[in-house]
């Protein structure tokens, strides 16, 4: 079941950015830290099946992971292959061999973790995000009676 007291983010400053991105890094939930929020190694859970944190809040949400992926592994692609160019000795079509693959394998590659580190540059930046969501998860949560109130 899930518990949403389990969402431990301390509330600023660098403990918060360090958890964040540590959280990040190991795929893990940005709210609780809990393992298994990926159903496979592209595939994203809806929610954390530990502290129930909806990862994707509304249509569109990753799509600034999806630019962050592409710009972080071209970035490092392109680094990589000015580094050869500059202090190596290795021919243009070896290094093509090698930086072409590299920029089609790295995107694959660093794909989960550029949307658990958008989660996390999220939270860090809107830190209202969780406070915001339990009211969401409260406001929605089925309840045993109801009425019209006047």
């Amino acid at each position: 079941m899930t518990d949403p007291s389990a969402r431990n983010l301390p509330p600023s400053g660098w403990p918060r950015l360090k958890i964040l991105l540590v959280r990040s890094l190991t795929r893990r939930c940005p709210q609780c830290g809990a393992r298994g929020i990926f159903r496979n190694y592209f595939s994203l859970k809806d929610r954390c099946p530990r502290c129930g944190y909806k990862f994707e809040r509304e249509e569109g949400y990753f799509l600034g992971a999806y630019a962050l992926n592409l710009i972080a592994a071209e970035f490092i692609t392109i680094g990589l292959l000015v580094y050869f160019l500059v202090n190596t000795d290795y021919s243009w079509v070896i290094l093509e061999f090698i930086f072409i693959p590299l920029a089609i394998i790295l995107p694959i590659l660093f794909f989960p973790f550029s949307r658990t580190l958008w989660m996390a540059l999220d939270l860090m930046i809107d830190r209202n995000t969780t406070d915001r969501q339990l009211r969401l998860d409260e406001m929605t949560r089925p309840s045993g009676g109801g009425g019209a109130g006047s």
